[in-house]
């Protein structure tokens, strides 16, 4: 297994002159173990003010980030009568086994950290992310994305997508989608906008408390509302009524999920 480390503690020496901002733009170049061959890529950010994956021809993965060591305007921070000469560090570890390359970056709250991650097509994507906007083009792979708060964009993916946002909007676009794989776009505050070829056939499951559900599609719908029923040996007997919606497309497919708590659904036909 390939490690690649990298450790940035600022250290600020106090002095009667002003202390600029120490920035860091940097690369580092990952080659695989099977060039060539598909892969997978697995991201774990604590905070970051932007994360973006990139599909590009070569048979490697680059890194680049760009993150701020101190704040300028952070620079005479006081704490119980002290002045602060280190503000943390910027952790970033980048590991590569059998074209599996997992990157994970340390807390960093009052740091900005911005990063690019360039892969080949063919690569899969997991990235969980509790701070900060999540955007990925041109993959072909497997895409399970989770985010806190930001916003996630996913553009010219012809993969199989699993997304999740707590707080922020979902856009989705699909070049071409698998047949035969169910998919899932699910948040709680914000909107979701996915849109898909004009020859898709899915069954879409769509659900919004506060909200509406838009799509230029034709769609056979289904506007049943789905009823449970249980009991139990104590006589207590439940009905749950779910208001789910639930369309066929082009005769439909495989179940794709749209669900949100606060938020618009937009399906759309390219």
């Amino acid at each position: 297994m390939k490690i690649f480390k990298i450790h940035l503690l600022p250290i600020i020496i106090l002095i009667l002159l002003s202390i600029p901002v120490v920035a860091q733009n940097n690369n580092i170049e990952v080659p695989l173990s099977n060039p060539g061959e598909p892969g997978k890529l697995i991201v774990s950010a604590m905070f970051s003010d932007d994360i973006e994956i990139r599909s590009h021809n070569k048979e490697n993965v680059i890194v680049n980030y760009d993150g701020e060591d101190i704040r300028d305007d952070d620079k005479d921070a006081m704490k119980n009568g002290m002045r602060r000469i280190s503000s943390g560090g910027l952790g970033l570890e980048v590991t590569e086994d059998n074209n599996e390359v997992r990157i994970s970056t340390g807390p960093m709250p009052n740091q900005d950290f911005e990063m690019v991650v360039y892969v080949p097509r063919n690569f899969s994507l997991k990235l969980n992310t509790m701070q900060g906007d999540v955007k990925v083009s041109g993959l072909a792979g497997e895409l399970e994305i989770s985010a806190v708060n930001g916003d996630i964009e996913l553009v010219d993916i012809t993969g199989t997508v699993l997304v999740n946002s707590v707080n922020g909007d979902m856009e989705i676009d699909f070049t071409q989608i698998n047949p035969n794989s169910p998919m899932s776009f699910t948040g709680v505050n914000g909107d979701i906008e996915v849109s898909f070829p004009a020859n898709a056939k899915f069954t879409a499951k769509m659900k919004t408390e506060w909200g509406d559900v838009y799509t230029n599609f034709d769609m056979d719908i289904d506007r049943n509302s789905s009823r449970s029923e249980s009991g139990d040996n104590d006589g207590t007997f439940k009905v749950a009524v779910n208001r789910w919606i639930i369309g066929e497309v082009n005769g439909g497919g495989p179940e794709f999920l749209f669900k949100t708590l606060h938020g618009d659904i937009s399906i759309r036909k390219k």
